[in-house]
């Protein structure tokens, strides 16, 4: 009788330590983790991915990230701090998008040059940044340095691991 007891209890007790080993709290829920994805339009289409690349320099962040089934790719340079950057001859704000068109690949790109000239235009706004996370949005026009075509990307918003 007595074993029979003793092993009833330690069969609940294995049940009850099952139970609360299974359980979750909001950390473990799926749910609770943060969205990481980078968005934008351009040419009236609106893009998305969660193909994400970062990379972290000693001033400036780097994000970029690949429209998943296409050669569409776009990336982002920017300090290594919250704030508005505006493309310019001093500022480290860079972006580059880079989409296919029948067949030809165009590469625009907004920024400083390196020979005190800035081509296109645009601004990016780091809104929040972690030691894991950077989230934003941006805007730009592009040029094209073979053709001299431009390139509209607008609504865009980040949110990247780090």
């Amino acid at each position: 009788m007595f074993l029979r007891s003793f092993f009833s209890r330690a069969a609940l007790l294995v049940a009850l330590t099952s139970l609360a080993a299974c359980s979750s709290s909001k950390k473990d829920d799926p749910a609770a983790a943060p969205t990481r994805e980078m968005s934008w339009t351009a040419d009236g289409a609106t893009l998305k991915t969660t193909t994400l690349q970062s990379q972290k320099f000693s001033n400036t962040l780097s994000v970029s990230g690949t429209v998943p089934g296409s050669a569409t790719f776009l990336s982002l340079e920017f300090p290594n701090a919250v704030g508005t950057y505006t493309f310019g001859p001093n500022s480290s704000a860079t972006a580059a998008y880079t989409a296919s068109s029948g067949g030809t690949v165009g590469v625009y790109f907004a920024g400083a040059t390196g020979s005190g000239t800035v081509t296109g235009a645009g601004t990016i706004v780091v809104t929040a940044l972690s030691a894991t996370e950077v989230t934003g949005t941006f805007t730009f026009t592009g040029i094209n340095p073979n053709t001299g075509a431009s390139k509209s990307v607008s609504n865009g918003k980040f949110s990247v691991g780090l």
